[in-house]
């Protein structure tokens, strides 16, 4: 099958819902998240698992991706490890609103991008590789 590489734009609530999904599992090392305070621009690389080709019953896949946030005047942390970590953080979701986008990792871990009308650009950067690991989750039973 074409590998096709994925190039987005967007800046509303609704492109940060599809972003969202498509970036859900992405490992995240610490020493590729970067704030270019001067440009307003903040920069992330990750490892992203293909959730849209384990839909299709493909083959388990990942890629390399590169993400820019642009219009980011603050950058704030909640439980975040030391910039000095190799700690690599598992990616949940993305959410937008009006003045902030957040970054939601698992362990509690939430990057809040501050600043109006903050947008991202996206991009596959290389060729996918196979994995034998598929993320999984455990939910609570509230039962």
């Amino acid at each position: 099958m074409d590998n096709k590489k994925l190039h987005l734009f967007g800046q509303d609530k609704e492109d940060y819902k599809i972003f969202s999904s498509l970036l859900q599992d992405a490992a995240v090392p610490i020493s590729e998240i970067k704030f270019d305070e001067i440009r307003n621009q903040f920069f992330l690389t990750c490892s992203r698992f293909l959730w849209e080709k384990k839909i299709q019953n493909e083959e388990k896949t990942r890629v390399l991706s590169g993400i820019c946030f642009d219009k980011v005047k603050n950058v704030k942390k909640k439980n975040f490890p030391s910039q000095n970590s190799n700690d690599v953080l598992n990616l949940l979701a993305i959410s937008k609103s009006k003045t902030y986008v957040e970054i939601i990792f698992s362990n509690n871990i939430i990057l809040r991008l501050e600043g109006d009308m903050v947008s991202f650009r996206f991009d596959d950067l290389n060729k996918e590789w196979p994995t034998i690991f598929l993320p999984q989750h455990s939910f609570i039973n509230n039962e």
